[in-house]
């Protein structure tokens, strides 16, 4: 497990989880002029995100760690910003809802099915194109720009569709594991 800490792709992870120390700070103090920043940030850690998993499969380096800290790192952000974007009311209640149900959920059914059958289920391609769909949404609300204000309201039904798909193909996976 300490070799597996030292992967590349596994520090990427780690630093996208640090990225949300600033990213919070920012958001919660958010004013016209470090809106750029906050994007900057939340393109940086979409970037990182699609480079963990790249970089860990050409290097060889896709590892039991890797499968839990990626969509950690994943919950982490989300959770936190859409968090703080719920609380400055700037993301419908119920989509705010939906997010946090979506991520309990997988963390609940992971962390089950890790200690039941030692099995750590690895992100799914619709569960990173939903995630996609939630940063859009998130990067989209930071401008705060009222001409956004109809393109969002599409993205979250999208998003949704997106999400519910997403979980669907995960709890088949998670009853699948459990069976076996």
């Amino acid at each position: 497990m300490k070799k597996e800490f030292l992967y590349v792709s596994n520090q990427i992870s780690v630093l996208r989880i640090l990225l949300v120390i600033p990213l919070v700070f920012l958001l919660i103090n958010q004013n016209g002029s470090n809106t750029i920043y906050v994007a900057a940030i939340l393109v940086a850690m979409y970037v990182s995100d699609l480079l963990d998993g790249y970089l860990a499969r050409k290097l060889n380096q896709v590892s039991e760690l890797g499968k839990i800290i990626d969509p950690l790192a994943d919950k982490i952000a989300v959770v936190s910003i859409v968090i703080i974007l719920f609380i400055q009311g700037r993301v419908e209640t119920w989509f705010f809802v939906v997010v946090i149900a979506r991520d309990l959920l997988i963390l609940l059914f992971g962390l089950y099915l890790k200690s039941r059958n030692k099995i750590v289920l690895m992100s799914n391609y619709p569960g990173k194109i939903a995630v996609f769909s939630i940063g859009v949404i998130i990067l989209l609300t930071v401008f705060n720009n009222e001409l956004l204000q109809n393109v969002i309201r599409y993205l979250y039904y999208i998003s949704v569709i997106l999400i519910i798909y997403s979980l669907y193909l995960y709890l088949l996976r998670f009853y699948k594991s459990i069976g076996d």
